[in-house]
């Protein structure tokens, strides 16, 4: 994870009450700590920070109490790193654990307020202009639940591996991820060209970047599962693409560098990350000036009572969920990343109860608890599903959108 912005400097012994005043401590709400980080020291701070610009401090940082809270206001105000001589013990723990990019150097950097700096967290490694720092390198399992944007993520990760590795056949097989009639649809709105270089990022069996394989010339299809790259490869041999190859890979740190890829694409795993803002992010990052993203996953209703209670339902049914958004909140997000939509086309499926849920395979108790709230939601519609008997089969809608942005150059 490498990590470039301009500096901020800050001494020795700044507290946490210097980092997040305690009057502001009554409130959860992460947007009141990012207005109102390093207040103690500097009032104005908040109004001069841009997003991923970095901390340099001196010893001490984080000194005080064991409040959370500071490192959630630093990590909400957009802050990219915080680099320091050296830091307390509790904001050190409190940092991995919620995602906050620390590196401890065991001296001071010499550098100036609005100098670049480069960190890079897993070489332990610091630049500012031709001068190179050697931090404290993090263990490997620490080191590894940053990368993932701390403790919770971490887990969820870890779930989400071990679930889709155990699936990874189920998954194969799927009527929806292999519908060639959907597939089609995604090549048609992305007009790949013959020349285009292609990233599919959370590819899972490669169901996409086969598709795209047969109209560009080289595509990488990157995921986090092995079995499923496993998997992949093997369909890859079968149908002897030679332009097609997979990498083991987290959608929050591609391995790329900045505007590697004309297409970026993502199929069917936005509803699996932890931090979605992130992943667009990284996707945006390594797509070139005049690229296209190309984001396409189920879609939740408009209606928040419903998507709640939709939510609910597919998080019991698969702990590796994290959300399916709206329509309306996939198009703002990749506005919000300064993308501009370009084809935003709806497509629905019927899908059976029984093999939905036999692909996440959570066991009879789990099973019959998710088919009693499904049938329970018939009424008044209360998922947004339209969930229904065909021969005594239940089945619902599954809407998915697909969404064709262009990065500008």
């Amino acid at each position: 994870m490498k990590i470039k912005g301009k500096t901020w400097i800050f001494g020795d012994d700044i507290d946490t009450d210097a980092i997040i005043p305690g009057k502001y401590l009554r409130t959860t709400d992460l947007q009141v700590f990012a207005d109102h980080v390093m207040e103690g020291i500097d009032p104005e701070f908040a109004a001069k920070v841009a997003k991923g610009d970095i901390i340099v401090a001196g010893r001490n940082f984080g000194c005080g109490s064991s409040r959370e809270q500071a490192v959630l206001a630093i990590k909400y105000a957009g802050i990219g790193c915080v680099v320091a001589a050296s830091f307390a013990r509790i904001f050190f723990r409190n940092a991995i654990n919620i995602g906050l990019p620390i590196i401890e150097t065991g001296e001071e950097i010499s550098c100036r307020e609005g100098d670049t700096i480069e960190v890079d967290i897993e070489d332990g490694t610091i630049r500012v202009g031709d001068r190179k720092y050697t931090g404290t390198k993090m263990p490997d399992f620490l080191l590894e639940i940053l990368m993932d944007g701390g403790l919770v993520a971490h887990r969820k990760k870890q779930s989400a591996r071990d679930r889709f590795g155990r699936r990874s056949d189920a998954y194969s097989k799927s009527s929806i991820l292999s519908n060639k009639d959907h597939l089609n649809l995604i090549i048609d709105l992305a007009s790949p060209e013959e020349s285009d270089s292609v990233l599919d990022i959370a590819t899972g069996n490669g169901f996409l970047a086969f598709e795209f394989a047969e109209k560009v010339s080289r595509v990488i299809g990157c995921d986090m599962t092995e079995d499923m790259l496993d998997i992949a490869e093997s369909i890859r041999k079968d149908r002897e693409l030679d332009n097609v190859s997979f990498e083991v890979m987290d959608a929050e740190s591609l391995r790329f560098e900045d505007g590697s890829f004309d297409i970026v694409s993502c199929r069917f795993a936005f509803h699996h990350f932890t931090n979605p803002k992130k992943v667009i992010s990284e996707m945006v990052r390594v797509c070139r000036n005049g690229g296209k993203i190309v984001l396409v996953d189920g879609l939740s209703s408009e209606d928040p009572v419903k998507s709640e209670y939709h939510n609910r339902i597919e998080q019991i049914r698969d702990p590796s969920h994290v959300r399916l958004y709206s329509r309306s909140e996939l198009i703002k997000m990749l506005q919000d990343a300064g993308l501009r939509i370009t084809h935003a086309r709806e497509w629905d499926a019927d899908f059976y109860f029984d093999e939905w849920i036999a692909i996440a395979d959570p066991g009879e108790e789990i099973a019959e608890q998710v088919r009693s709230m499904m049938i329970n939601s018939i009424e008044d519609d209360k998922t947004g599903l339209n969930v229904r008997f065909k021969d005594d089969k239940m089945l619902f809608t599954y809407s998915t959108v697909i969404l064709v942005a262009e990065k500008d150059g």
